[in-house]
């Protein structure tokens, strides 16, 4: 059996400049979501960065314990 073999159409100066201008398009989209990936790292790590600093504030906060009097009772000043 003999392979059979296609001959494709090569492209027409019409489609050439078609093809062209959708590369472009391709390539801006892929930079804008390169852009994008990389405002949302800076987010992340900023984001990350104020988490650890709060959590470094609220480490340092001293807490009081609080006293509870039985219900009836009066505490006096002197």
């Amino acid at each position: 059996m003999t392979p059979m073999t296609i001959n494709l159409p090569q492209p027409s100066t019409a489609e050439r400049a078609r093809l062209i201008p959708m590369d472009l398009i391709r390539r801006r989209a892929l930079d804008r979501l390169y852009e994008r990936r990389t405002a949302l790292a800076d987010l992340i790590r900023a984001l990350e960065g104020y988490q650890q600093l709060r959590q470094a504030r609220l480490a340092q906060c001293i807490t009081f314990p609080l006293r509870t009097y039985p219900s009836g009772s009066v505490r006096s000043r002197s």
